[in-house]
C-alpha cells in the first residue's frame, strides 16, 4: 500500500477513535478541566457545553463556538475587551469539500505487513491535523499584533501559532487550539506532541479506542 493511502487510513482512524465522541459533554468537560495545565494559566472551567466560549486571557481573546454535530459547527474569535470580531469559521456538512470526497479510507485497515511505518505515519498525520495544519493563518491575520510573547524565558514567537483552516471536525478544531495556544515553552509543546504520537501509535497497534481521559492526559 502506498504512503498516502496508509496516512489517509491513519487520519480516519485517529478521528474516529478520539474526535467523534459518543458523549460530547464528557469530552468537552475534560477539555475544560485540563486546558489550564497545558496553557500555563489558572483553572477557569469545570465544564463546557456545545454552545459555549473559551477565554484565553494571555491573548485577550475568547473563542465562541456552536457545535451541531461532528461535521457541522461555527466558531468565532472575539476580542475579550471589546467584543470585536477577529475571525469566524463556519463548517456546513451539506456542501462538498475535497476532504469529504476522500472516502477510500473509510473502514480500511492499516496494513499489518507495513506496521514498521506506523510511527512515521502517525507523526505525519498529527502534524497536518493538529501541530502544523497545511492551511492556516497566524495571529496577526486575526488582528492580534499586540500580543506579548516572552521569548527570552522560552516562550514562543507569534509565527509559531497556526490557526488551521478547513478543519471539518469541531473537536479536532478545539483540540488543535489547545496545542497552538500553548505558548509556555517549546519544550512543553515538544513533550505534548510526543505524548500524542505515542498514544495514537499504541492505540492503533492495539486496535483500541482513545478515551477522553487518555486524550487529555487526565
Amino acid at each position: 500500500m502506498n504512503e498516502m493511502k496508509r496516512r489517509a487510513i491513519v487520519w480516519d482512524m485517529i478521528e474516529r477513535k478520539a474526535f467523534r465522541p459518543e458523549s460530547p459533554g464528557k469530552w468537552l468537560s475534560l477539555y475544560a478541566k485540563t486546558l489550564h495545565k497545558l496553557l500555563g494559566m489558572e483553572p477557569r472551567w469545570d465544564r463546557l457545553g456545545q454552545n459555549d466560549e473559551v477565554i484565553f486571557p494571555f491573548l485577550a481573546l475568547k473563542c465562541c463556538y456552536f457545535i451541531e454535530s461532528a461535521s457541522k459547527y461555527s466558531i468565532a474569535f472575539v476580542s475579550e475587551s471589546s467584543d470585536c470580531p477577529r475571525g469566524q469559521f463556519h463548517v456546513d456538512s451539506c456542501f462538498l469539500s475535497k476532504s469529504s470526497l476522500q472516502t477510500f479510507a473509510d473502514n480500511d485497515k492499516y496494513p499489518r505487513h507495513q506496521i514498521g511505518e506506523l510511527a512515521r505515519d502517525v507523526e505525519a498525520v498529527l502534524d497536518g491535523m493538529l501541530f502544523h495544519p497545511r492551511c492556516h493563518a497566524h495571529l496577526k491575520c486575526l488582528g492580534i499584533p499586540h500580543v506579548k510573547f516572552d521569548e527570552e524565558s522560552g516562550g514562543l514567537p507569534p509565527h509559531e501559532v497556526r490557526i488551521g483552516g478547513g478543519i471539518e471536525n469541531p473537536y479536532v478544531f478545539l483540540f488543535h487550539l489547545r496545542y497552538q495556544f500553548c505558548l509556555v515553552s517549546d519544550q512543553v509543546r515538544i513533550a505534548e506532541r510526543q505524548r500524542l504520537i505515542d498514544l495514537f501509535q499504541r492505540k492503533i497497534r492495539g486496535k483500541e479506542d482513545v478515551s477522553a481521559k487518555d486524550l487529555f492526559d487526565f
